[in-house]
């Protein structure tokens, strides 16, 4: 095999793979109202995919860490990929990158509303990226995406694990599926506004340690690991 070889095998198996499993696994926690596991599968997924196209391009992903919007920044800096996203899609990951990484809820964690279905309609723009141009999938006339949004489970161009689970009917299926316009089989009867409408409303939820604040973070400083952001906040 030869590096791009690698590289691809490489996005394919160990980021786009298992981002495909972090997106149902967020939909998973969704439905169940755990907000905590919802924001960061839905984090590390979008991470996984963005660090994907960037290996599928030859491009190394390990120096931007985990800031999503680094991440997205360097893929739309990449020639052979026209990634136009509407402004609630580059909103949703703002958000995310605020509030998904927070695994030991050391601060705010905030559900916004929709956010179900702003993180289906984000990894669906993102995903149909998170492929190899010059090996699998020649470039083909593109249809302009205010159409392709209309019906976008026509549209997908990759064959990866979600695809899988939907031709296949996996366990997954219907975990994948459910109150979902992005993904799924052509024909489906769902609703889009109807869809929204449904989904939890905007909640938000404070931690022990904002609560307490110094004292508290002096107290367990020496016994656990804080993100650099938490630790920056209360050192001197």
């Amino acid at each position: 095999m030869n590096k791009q070889e690698v590289l691809s095998e490489f996005a394919r198996e160990s980021f786009r793979k298992t981002a495909d499993q972090d997106y149902i696994a967020a939909r998973i926690s969704y439905k169940a109202v755990l907000i905590e596991p919802f924001l960061w599968s839905a984090f590390h997924a979008i991470e996984k995919y963005l660090k994907a196209i960037l290996l599928f391009n030859a491009i190394p992903a390990k120096i931007y860490g985990h800031d999503i919007e680094k991440l997205l920044n360097e893929v739309k800096k990449i020639r052979n990929i026209d990634l136009e996203l509407p402004q609630n899609v580059e909103n949703f990951i703002q958000y995310l990158n605020q509030y998904g990484e927070n695994r030991y809820f050391e601060g705010c964690s905030l559900l916004e509303e929709c956010a179900l279905d702003n993180l289906d309609e984000t990894v669906w723009y993102i995903r149909n990226c998170c492929h190899d141009y010059h090996v699998h999938y020649p470039h083909s006339p593109k249809t302009p995406l205010v159409q392709q949004i209309q019906n976008p489970k026509r549209w997908g161009n990759i064959s990866g694990f979600l695809e899988e689970v939907i031709k296949k009917e996996l366990p997954a299926y219907s975990c994948l599926i459910w109150n979902n316009w992005f993904f799924g089989k052509e024909g489906e009867g769902l609703d889009r506004n109807a869809i929204r409408k449904t989904q939890i409303k905007c909640s938000e939820s404070y931690s022990c340690l904002e609560f307490w604040g110094q004292e508290y973070f002096n107290i367990l400083q020496d016994y656990v690991y804080f993100s650099k952001g938490t630790e920056k906040y209360f050192s001197p």
